[in-house]
């Protein structure tokens, strides 16, 4: 029950996280335009930058990480990311969507894009701290917590981008509004179990 729950949160996490309007979302717009596929192309460039880049954290930085007193700053500075990410939401409920979107094509767009301050900082805090809860679950978690994570991805930029190209969904502000409200005010709820998880490797310096 509590790996179903720790997946849940993952999923939730990773898509509030893909949802936030960046460079990933602008490149699936703008390509969008032509195909209503591209939002799946998008993701996976996206995937080739992050599958690298969780193992490399799973294998190298999580040993160090393993350390309570380590784990304890990650844990909260994951929780700080994550109240900073859910209010972000909140207060982004009401204001307009705007990206700068470039042509660009959807594969390598996925890949470029990726590298970007939002990404590498959400992966220092709140995303190796998933994966240090994945790694306490046994090492094979890590593979469910990989697809868990880019199924996020391919659905939402998947969806993203067959809307676009229908209709846009960015231009409808109520059902942006109600979804941001939601997402932002579950995330703030994750960021407090983080915040218990630090306090927890705090008991055990």
């Amino acid at each position: 029950m509590e790996l179903i729950l720790f997946l849940l949160s993952v999923f939730l996490i990773s898509f509030t996280g893909a949802m936030m309007p960046g460079p990933v979302t602008a490149v699936v717009i703008a390509n969008a335009k032509r195909s209503p596929w591209a939002g799946f192309t998008v993701a996976a460039g996206h995937a080739v930058v992050e599958i690298p880049l969780i193992l490399f954290l799973s294998v190298y930085a999580a040993n160090f990480m393993e350390n309570p007193a380590v784990h304890m700053i990650i844990a909260f500075a994951g929780a700080l990311m994550l109240l900073y990410i859910g209010g972000d939401m909140i207060r982004s409920a009401n204001r307009e969507v705007r990206l700068e979107a470039k042509d660009t094509r959807a594969f390598i767009g996925g890949i470029v894009t990726s590298i970007n301050p939002y990404f590498i900082l959400w992966w220092a805090t709140a995303g190796l701290a998933l994966i240090l809860q994945a790694r306490s679950f046994g090492k094979g978690v890590l593979i469910f917590f990989i697809i868990t994570h880019l199924s996020v991805d391919f659905l939402w930029d998947g969806v993203l981008g067959w809307l676009t190209h229908r209709s846009g969904v960015l231009d409808r502000p109520k059902l942006r509004k109600i979804l941001y409200i939601l997402l932002g005010s579950c995330l703030i709820l994750v960021a407090v179990y983080f915040a218990f998880s630090g306090f927890r490797a705090f008991a055990r310096v």
